[in-house]
């Protein structure tokens, strides 16, 4: 502002002149027009003689301040009409995509049985009695079973317990299978030309078995346990009942022990007093595997609620190959 107002000061200096001038050139001699024309002249070099540098510095001044007082508070929050971006979350890990039973295998290295569970739940009653006829309105769920096990057969690094539960589960839902995928049918004796436990249809890794080979060549000889018999169940009406859930080897002796006191102490399937017993022909098949407690008596008087005499007379009973549903 001080730059504009000498300026404004000097034009008028020399404006008053330059009239002065005019009149003076009409009144007055030479020597006169000289002396007033060196007024203004005199006064314009005052003002010149302020320097520049002060005059630039005050200009710069008053433009510093004015930016100042014009520039926006950038203390105020800045509000904005753009909706904030969504929060991008992290893609799911392989595992967490994973179906349930498949997550298992991958966290723990073991097999899970839950489906298999819960159709055995669903289809089979307390006392043994299998819905054939439901197990195949859900068949494609119990193949699904069947090939996952197959899939995922047993490692090293397994207990004994893991490893039977394994074979129980698999060995029992291939022969609910092979009823239902032919169902109706009577018995199972009716299939595969009398010969269903010698059909080659179980796959356990890269290898494919029958039902008599997880039995009879890797259970029976690896295991050389006599609880293996209430395990395994033949679809037949003097079989061992179906256990109505899947095998679990956190819980694998108790199930076990359950099985073995509901067969043994079944009127229909073994008649005891302590004389004298009528059993199931298992005992006979089988007699070499009950040696190791005491023979076909010894493996009764564990589970029986009857004491049986060591002496006691032995015979057994017919069985009946009929569908136990």
């Amino acid at each position: 502002m001080k730059s504009i107002s000498l300026t404004l000061i000097l034009f008028g200096f020399i404006s008053c002149g330059n009239s002065n001038n005019t009149v003076q050139e009409n009144n007055t001699s030479n020597s006169t027009e000289n002396a007033v024309v060196e007024q203004p002249i005199e006064a314009a070099q005052e003002i010149e003689a302020i320097p520049e540098e002060e005059l630039l510095a005050e200009v710069m001044e008053e433009k510093t301040v004015e930016i100042i007082n014009q520039k926006p508070e950038t203390n105020k929050p800045q509000t904005s009409n753009k909706k904030p971006e969504t929060e991008t979350k992290p893609k799911p890990t392989i595992e967490e995509t994973l179906p349930e039973a498949e997550k298992e295998v991958v966290v723990n290295d073991k097999p899970n049985h839950q489906t298999y569970d819960e159709l055995a739940k669903k289809y089979v009653s307390a006392n043994g009695k299998v819905n054939y006829k439901g197990f195949k309105s859900e068949l494609d769920k119990l193949k699904n079973y069947i090939d996952y096990l197959g899939e995922n057969p047993v490692k090293s690094t397994w207990s004994k317990n893991e490893e039977l539960a394994y074979w129980f589960n698999l060995y029992n839902a291939s022969t609910i299978y092979l009823i239902a995928s032919n169902y109706p049918t009577s018995s199972i004796t009716k299939l595969e030309k009398g010969k269903p436990w010698d059909k080659k249809f179980i796959k356990s890794g890269d290898k494919t078995y029958s039902l008599n080979d997880i039995e009879n060549v890797i259970v029976r000889p690896k295991f050389n346990e006599p609880l293996v018999h209430v395990a395994f169940n033949c679809a037949a009406v003097s079989c061992p009942t179906l256990l109505n859930e899947a095998f679990v080897a956190e819980k694998l002796t108790a199930q076990l022990t359950k099985q073995a006191k509901n067969w043994v102490n079944d009127v229909s399937k073994n008649e005891l007093t302590p004389d004298k017993i009528k059993v199931s022909q298992i005992f006979d098949w089988y007699k070499a595997d009950f040696d190791k407690v005491g023979g076909v008596i010894g493996f009764i008087n564990k589970y029986s609620t009857t004491k049986i005499n060591e002496n006691a007379k032995i015979s057994y009973l017919e069985y009946n190959w009929n569908l136990n549903e």
